[in-house]
């Protein structure tokens, strides 16, 4: 049996029918419609899921119709029931083994909390992984998760983001141990970045402030810095006004870390953005090493000119890669006053799959530049983007040629230009750990790609931004919930023998959902591949259409106690 849906050429809509199969006396397959549903677009208004709990139904209908038993369903009752969720339970089985329910426990008990401060924060979480909205709009679908949250209340949840304020760092010192508990934690190398993060409001408060938007947004933002360890598990982070600068994030949270974390020496990966004199001398003081990009166009000429030199320079087998070591100390002075000396290695590299890329990325600069060296008043800074660098201010007397100050004008800088072509290609990075060899840096740095990727995943499949909350409490206790949700995800990666993007375990997580057929009696819809393949992991097995109630709820605490890591 089979749901058909018809279309009605006058007025576009949809009639559904239940539908069988069968042979007529000749043996020729044929149709035969069981029952009329309605119009689907009448249907969907009551009830948005209709159509797929209709096929659900069809399903099951078939099932027992091979059994030869008879069908009675009531599907008036049918029609006013919803799917319902039952993937969130692998996150449930992480967020049980980083023992987080327990400590928010403890704190509701300190603060003597009416209502379960641990459903909220479950609920706020499990949401951001599968189905992320607004504080309204997650209270709104709570009721879309299999036997969870229902007797929950909107007021305790906004309530509940001063208290995961509160508790947020102890939290994550608390998530760090659980984590070097199951996985023996290898913090020795570390990745560092920031981002920011826009608002849906335009206000300017707090932790919102103008910057410098990643994203060319207008409204108000506010800065991360995030720190991961060497397999991409987040480890602790820190929120800046949106009008901090980038170089000076580095520093506060790294102090932090190094005081709660305990976590010994430890190398530092970051990108250039974060290469400030300040930042180095505070991690060599401490006995620890970087490992950073070193910015090459915008540096003094002697440094360009070292770059290019072909001297010392040792190629590989097909001459597509080179590099060279340079030792220099580095003197740094210092917010208080005084001169902090870095003994450090600068590796220059040249790549031909890199200058392509950068010549590739240049796109049609040179057709622009030819356009306005042709006719230079048509430069302006609405079309400069990228090329008014190789433009330089000139007064030009219009009769006679000579330069005054008569009217501002732009020359082309053709020096300027093929100096910084030049450089396509070629890349520094900077190290105090002298004993290491080029390609164990370069291997180390390229590794920075994975903390790029966790900002992308909280800024688009848990969509981080937009952040709708306003008052300072409440922005921390929101990417309190991004933090964990990415924790979660990046957990549960590792636990599978192939790892996949994360945006295909949230589609296999929300493939799992359930209807309830009558009382205590279940009907799974079918999940996807990947869904199936962690169920495996867990050596769970549930490839019945129907369960009773009991049966199911024991799979899940199965699932739950199940110790993969």
């Amino acid at each position: 049996m089979f749901i058909k849906k018809v279309k009605n050429s006058k007025d576009g809509t949809h009639r559904l029918y239940l539908v069988e199969s069968y042979r007529n006396k000749v043996g020729k397959p044929r149709h035969r419609v069981l029952k009329s549903y309605g119009v689907l677009e009448n249907l969907q208004k009551e009830n948005p899921n209709i159509l797929q709990e209709l096929k659900l139904e069809a399903g099951r209908l078939t099932d027992e119709s091979e059994n030869t038993q008879t069908i009675k369903i009531d599907f008036t009752k049918l029609q006013e029931k919803s799917l319902l969720n039952y993937g969130y339970v692998i996150l449930d089985k992480i967020y049980h083994d980083l023992d987080i329910s327990s400590f928010v426990k403890n704190f509701e008990s300190t603060k003597r909390i009416k209502y379960s401060l641990n459903d909220v924060l479950r609920l706020l979480v499990y949401s951001r992984c599968l189905n992320p909205t607004s504080k309204q709009g997650t209270f709104n679908h709570r009721i879309n998760y299999y036997n969870q949250f229902n007797s929950m209340k909107l007021k305790d949840m906004y309530k509940s983001l001063d208290h995961f304020h509160e508790m947020k760092d102890d939290l994550l010192l608390h998530i760090h141990h659980k984590i070097d508990d199951m996985r023996k934690r290898d913090c020795s190398l570390i990745f560092y970045d920031v981002t920011n993060y826009y608002f849906e409001s335009e206000t300017i408060f707090g932790l919102r402030q103008k910057g410098v938007s990643k994203e060319k947004q207008n409204t108000g933002i506010v800065q991360m810095g995030l720190f991961i360890d060497s397999e991409g598990i987040p480890i602790t982070y820190q929120l800046f006004p949106g009008n901090t600068n980038d170089l000076s994030t580095m520093k506060p949270i790294l102090n932090k870390i190094k005081e709660k974390y305990n976590l010994g020496s430890i190398t530092i990966v970051a990108d250039k953005g974060n290469n400030s004199g300040e930042n180095l001398a505070y991690i060599d003081d401490h006995k620890d090493y970087y490992i950073i990009s070193q910015k090459i166009r915008g540096r003094k000429k002697e440094f360009k000119e070292l770059v290019l030199d072909e001297s010392g320079y040792k190629y590989n087998h097909d001459h597509t890669f080179k590099s060279k070591k340079i030792h220099r100390q580095r003197e740094v002075k210092r917010s208080d006053g005084s001169v902090y000396v870095i003994n450090e290695n600068v590796l220059c590299f040249w790549s031909l799959k890199e200058e392509t890329y950068q010549k590739n990325k240049r796109g049609d600069i040179e057709e622009r530049i030819e356009k306005y060296r042709k006719k230079p008043s048509l430069l302006n800074a609405s079309n400069s983007f990228g090329i008014k660098k190789y433009f330089k201010e000139v007064t030009i007397d219009k009769e006679t040629g000579e330069y005054k100050k008569i009217q501002k004008q732009y020359m082309f800088d053709e020096d300027k230009y093929l100096k910084d072509t030049a450089l396509d290609g070629y890349y520094c990075i900077v190290t105090n750990n002298l004993k290491l060899e080029a390609y164990d840096l370069i291997d180390n740095y390229r590794r920075l790609s994975m903390i790029e990727d966790s900002f992308r995943v909280t800024k688009t499949d848990l969509e981080g931004r937009p952040v709708y909350v306003w008052t300072d409490e409440h922005i921390e206790a929101h990417f309190l919930t991004c933090f964990l949700s990415l924790t979660i995800y990046r957990l549960l990666q590792l636990s599978l023998k192939e790892s996949y993007p994360i945006h295909q375990y949230k589609k296999a997580l929300n493939s799992a959902q359930l209807i309830e057929l009558e009382q205590g009696v279940f009907k799974l819809n079918k999940s996807d591949d990947l869904f199936k393949e962690v169920l495996k992991t867990y050596n769970i097995d549930l490839d019945k259409s129907y369960y009773k109630e009991e049966h199911f709820n024991s799979i899940l605490k199965m699932i739950r106690w199940f110790d993969y890591i």
